[in-house]
């Protein structure tokens, strides 16, 4: 059974299908925008924000990490993280 191609299964955002050039920032927060509601609309919805964002499989461990720190919750990981894209 041969797959079908990506594109025929997930339509892509508009903004990809229309070709327009992708801005770097709109991939980037800074989260005290968020805490003061002066981040892009896209990180004030949670529900937008999940809609448009795959949690890779390093991505989900990195939040449970936050969470179980947060938490009080003692792990052998560095508490310092350094993310790039």
């Amino acid at each position: 059974m041969a797959l079908k191609p990506s594109y025929t299964i997930i339509q892509p955002r508009e903004d990809l299908r229309e070709g327009k050039p992708l801005d770097a920032s709109a991939f980037a927060v800074h989260l005290d925008q968020v805490r003061d509601g002066r981040a892009p609309k896209v990180y004030q919805k949670p529900e937008e924000f999940f809609n448009r964002t795959y949690l890779t499989q390093n991505l989900t461990g990195f939040a449970a990490e936050v969470i179980r720190r947060l938490s009080g919750i003692k792990t052998e990981a560095n508490a310092v993280f350094n993310l790039t894209t």
